[in-house]
């Protein structure tokens, strides 16, 4: 089986979304074809590291990825498309800026039109269940992007409620579709508990619901386990991903 090398993409603008939350758009000719539509489609971004213009990225073989020789490897993380728009050439990323920094979110901080960027073919395992009578999206600022991808594939005549934590008022944001969003303020609290209560106390539809979870790990795998064992969800039909550790 052949690997697909990642694409070299360069950035065309930025945007402050929120305080804390900057969308960058990419661009190249190597976008061509990517098949980037969907929810919760997740990439693997390769950022250059110091002294480097271009990331160094793998590419493809029949064994496996081939790194070229003598050069530093990127430094690689996992984000999930925003939005992508075939016709425009534009790929959207946004990326959560932490107390400290790491080094993909100082990459966006500081990125300028022009600046270059490795993105690997997108993945992703979350399909909509036509069958489920409601939904139930969760998460918190780093699962903002997937989130939206979420809602907007509910149709519109299904309901959906989402519980949304972030730090204070604003850091919300605008987001699609129909869903009843419940914002959940973390203020001075530990990340995750703010939206665990408000979990916890929440009132649902009647009939077969579906669910969608990601966030910070430990609050995660704690809402998983009340949707199957306190509220009756089907383990089938809750989909979670812990994205961080707090703790």
């Amino acid at each position: 089986m052949t690997t697909t090398a990642p694409r070299l993409l360069q950035v065309r603008r930025s945007e402050r979304i929120t305080p804390r939350m900057i969308r960058i758009t990419l661009t190249g000719d190597e976008l061509t074809g990517f098949p980037g539509c969907g929810p919760d489609r997740r990439v693997k971004m390769f950022f250059p590291v110091e002294g480097q213009e271009r990331p160094a990225v793998p590419r493809a073989s029949t064994g496996g990825p081939v790194w070229p020789a003598g050069e530093a490897r990127p430094t690689i993380r996992t984000y999930t498309v925003r939005r992508f728009d075939e016709g425009a050439g534009e790929l959207d990323v946004d990326f959560v800026l932490h107390s400290g920094h790491g080094p993909a979110a100082a990459w966006a901080r500081d990125a300028r039109p022009g600046a270059w960027v490795g993105v690997s073919e997108p993945g992703g395992r979350w399909t909509l269940d036509p069958a489920a009578e409601f939904h139930v999206v969760i998460g918190d600022e780093t699962a903002m992007p997937a989130v939206a991808t979420v809602l907007e594939a509910i149709p519109p005549q299904v309901p959906a409620v989402a519980y949304l934590e972030v730090a204070d008022t604003d850091e919300e944001q605008r987001l699609p579709g129909s869903a009843q969003v419940h914002w959940v303020h973390r203020g001075a609290r530990a990340a995750g508990e703010p939206m665990v209560d408000a979990v916890r106390a929440a009132t649902y539809p009647d009939g077969r619901g579906q669910a969608w979870l990601a966030g910070e790990s430990a609050a995660v795998k704690e809402l998983r386990g009340h949707l199957i064992g306190e509220r009756g969800f089907d383990r089938r039909a809750v989909y979670a991903t812990g994205y961080w550790r707090a703790r």
